[in-house]
């Protein structure tokens, strides 16, 4: 295996290998995964024929962390086994899939004739950027609009014509969406690591800090004004594993004033009950209501990364069953 073309394969997509890359006499060492200001420590593994059995032979899994394996070649077979487990890997060809962060390559079919023309995937490496990450929601929550007029799935993204066109192309450069032939609502690929990516992208970007208002106080459905603007629900308080919520997601257009003034909100980032983010999508269909008309669900992909992002086990485990529950958030 040579390491250094392994190494030089991962900067065409960006990413750098900091650190003693494994050999055959050392085939397990520490490696720091960078991509522009992130980091992330690795356990790296040096396999040859990259198989699961090889693997595990040298490195037994599960390892507390993650996992980078490094081989001269990887078949596609094997490739697919690694993914299902959730392991990383490349090879000297360029074949990869690096799933750390906020970051999501995976790259296939590359022949070691092939990786002197390999392309940097920026697209790739960039893909759940916030606005791409809206439009990766609506084809996700509503796969139909890829039938659509492309003006259509815009609109429900929140997103210019143009750039939503750019997303597809990104997804289609990382292996998410069939590139060639008319598209339909089946032609989405790999949902499963398509949702990993973008839930893991959420706290940073959609769902960060800076897109969040944070307040304390309550919030009582029934003391809602019957016409203002709906307020879409995410998080706990629409998970029906989870008896009582103790806190609000609340997704509106803007701050609802009655609901504010009604439950006494404040500003408060050290203790807060209700976090509010605007809302960016406009749903094709009409979402599903709850106790009133103005009061609906946001889209699952939203709840499930709300759920995810809470750091709570009891919304963590509400998260999966709801992804398991919900088929537009498994592959089929």
């Amino acid at each position: 295996m040579d390491s250094e073309k392994i190494r030089s394969r991962a900067r065409d997509y960006g990413i750098d290998l900091i650190g003693n890359m494994p050999t055959a006499n050392s085939p397990v060492t520490s490696l720091v995964v960078s991509r522009g200001k992130q980091q992330q420590t690795v356990t790296a593994v040096a396999v040859s024929p990259l198989t699961l059995t090889e693997l595990e032979h040298i490195l037994p899994l599960p390892v507390k962390g993650p996992v980078v394996a490094l081989s001269s070649r990887v078949t596609p077979r094997n490739a697919d086994a690694l993914r299902n487990i959730g392991v990383n890997f490349i090879d000297e060809a360029g074949n990869g899939y690096l799933s750390l962060g906020d970051t999501l390559i995976d790259v296939r079919g590359r022949t070691p004739d092939s990786a002197t023309g390999l392309r940097k995937p920026a697209k790739s490496a960039s893909l759940f950027t916030e606005k791409r990450s809206q439009v990766i929601l609506a084809v996700i929550s509503w796969p139909d609009l890829l039938a659509a007029r492309l003006q259509d799935l815009a609109r429900a993204a929140g997103a210019s014509v143009s750039f939503t066109q750019k997303t597809l192309v990104a997804l289609e450069s990382a292996n998410f969406l069939d590139r060639f032939g008319p598209r339909d609502h089946g032609s989405l690929r790999n949902i499963d690591s398509l949702i990993d990516g973008w839930a893991a992208a959420f706290t940073s970007g959609l769902g960060s800090r800076e897109n969040t208002r944070a307040f304390r106080g309550t919030f009582d459905p029934s003391r809602l004004s019957p016409d203002g603007p709906p307020l879409y629900l995410s998080g706990e308080a629409v998970a029906p594993w989870i008896a009582r919520n103790i806190t609000w997601t609340i997704y509106a257009d803007g701050i609802p004033r009655d609901a504010a003034q009604a439950g006494r909100w404040a500003r408060d980032d050290e203790s807060p009950t209700l976090f509010l983010r605007e809302k960016f999508w406009t749903e094709p269909v009409p979402a599903r209501t709850r106790e009133s008309a103005r009061l609906r669900e946001a889209p699952p992909l939203l709840v499930y990364a709300d759920l995810l992002a809470s750091g709570d086990s009891r919304e963590r485990e509400a998260a999966q069953r709801l992804r398991n529950d919900n088929a537009r958030l498994r592959a089929h």
